[in-house]
């Protein structure tokens, strides 16, 4: 029987039991031609708690029996939705894992298959989908190349990405992009529900009450950050209505922008990297699409500059990257013949300060930056980050006080305040009969 040692990152995490052998007989005879029965079966969790809020993320090792009478240890990363009393009916309202499924039988293929056939054979973008499907219930599942056996793997999200895993990082986000663009271009235009990502018209009620769960125990943290003049930022800090407005923001459109598909959730646990022999970064791959919407690339780049960047260089070398950005969109669309007008950087540069872009630098920050910040915790899931109790706030105030966070933000906001970004007054509406 195998010898192969087998890791479970998070043993409190529950596997349901339909998650069994018989389920992937299938994937294994098309994947496995010459599998004749599985001698073991056993799933685990893939990553630990903190790295994924949305989904069940599995990693399912076999013991093959194969038709020459040898034995093969074999994985495969099963992702499915979470448990229902955990999260997981929010999340099947949000109707994600049904974008996603759309990304990986339709689009990613496609994007890929653009470079392919201009010759750029070597471009991937995504891991490898060996199955996926919807159920009777309407639940999804995915069943993926385990990526680890090709030694891929993930940056500590708490360290952040140096230059160099940076500037790869965006390379890949510009490929993503420009592939996009020139298949909207050639298709049309995409479904209705990619006018939205994290925020919609349907979840706007859902979202101002979370902001309301976690606006007061992130104001008072703010107090203990160490911010220079610090009543000024909690004083100026978004009311409801100013968040709702920022949502709503968020929803327009610029027809006459450069606009792409964006990923909506690009992070450096979002991404995964293989190295050659000397250390160098091979390639890069891109995971998690179930929040990507149509819009400006600046929602990315806000996005994804906040929360991954290592510290030394996420300010310093801000701008810089945004450049290292533009120079590989540019590239990628010459090389796709995209015949409308090329993004300027200039254009770019001014995108990052829209009003509809505000959303992604903002909630990088309050939702997504203290959680990434946190150490591994068996408590640190979407239950606990939004539950509307006791308990809850002081999980809460443990994520947004924490030193690791509180020394990002301490340089972190005043820049986004000093370059307008956060300067929420901008999003004052009169609302008549407001139910926020």
């Amino acid at each position: 029987m195998s010898s192969v040692e087998i890791e479970n990152p998070n043993k409190d995490l529950r596997i349901p039991e339909w998650i069994n052998p018989e389920y992937f007989d299938k994937i294994l005879q098309k994947d496995e031609p010459n599998y004749v029965k599985i001698l073991k079966f056993t799933p685990v969790a893939a990553i630990p708690p903190g790295e994924n809020f949305t989904s069940t993320m599995l990693r399912i090792h076999f013991d093959l029996q194969m038709k020459d009478g040898t034995t093969k240890h074999k994985t495969y990363i099963f992702k499915t939705e979470l448990a229902t009393e955990r999260g997981g009916k929010e999340i099947k309202m949000a109707g994600i894992f049904k974008k996603e499924l759309k990304m990986y039988h339709t689009y990613l293929p496609a994007f890929e298959a653009l470079y392919h056939s201009a010759g750029w054979s070597h471009i991937q973008l995504a891991p490898r989908c060996l199955h996926a499907e919807e159920t009777a219930d309407g639940d999804i599942h995915f069943v993926f190349e385990d990526l680890a056996k090709r030694q891929f793997k993930n940056v500590d999200r708490i360290k952040g990405l140096d230059m160099e895993h940076m500037k790869r990082s965006l390379h890949k986000l510009a490929e993503f992009h420009a592939a996009s663009s020139v298949y909207v271009e050639q298709n049309g235009p995409l479904p209705e529900e990619y006018n939205a990502g994290f925020i919609s018209e349907a979840n706007l009620n859902l979202s101002v009450q979370g902001f309301k769960v976690k606006n007061r125990t992130y104001k008072k943290a703010m107090e203990n950050w160490g911010l220079p003049d610090s009543e000024k930022y909690v004083k100026s800090f978004p009311n409801a209505q100013q968040y709702l407005e920022i949502c709503k923001s968020n929803l327009k459109i610029d027809p006459q922008e450069f606009n792409t598909l964006t990923h909506g959730d690009y992070w450096s646990s979002n991404l995964m990297c293989n190295y050659l022999e000397n250390g160098e970064i091979d390639q890069i791959i891109m995971v998690d699409f179930q929040i990507g919407k149509w819009g400006s690339p600046a929602q990315d780049l806000l996005f994804f500059i906040t929360l991954s960047a290592a510290q030394d260089i996420r300010l310093k070398e801000f701008d810089n990257f945004v450049l290292i950005y533009w120079e590989r969109l540019v590239e990628c669309l010459k090389f796709l013949k995209y015949s409308k007008p090329l993004p300027k950087l200039r254009e770019l540069q001014m995108s990052l300060y829209k009003k509809n872009n505000t959303f992604y630098a903002f909630m990088a920050i309050f939702n997504h930056l203290p959680v990434l910040q946190f150490p591994t915790d068996k408590e640190s899931n979407l239950h606990s980050l939004m539950r509307d109790d006791e308990e809850g706030d002081k999980f809460r105030l443990r994520l947004f006080t924490n030193p690791a966070f509180a020394n990002i933000m301490k340089d972190l906001y005043p820049f986004y305040y000093n370059r307008g970004i956060f300067q929420f007054s901008d999003f004052n509406q009169v609302l008549i009969n407001s139910k926020y």
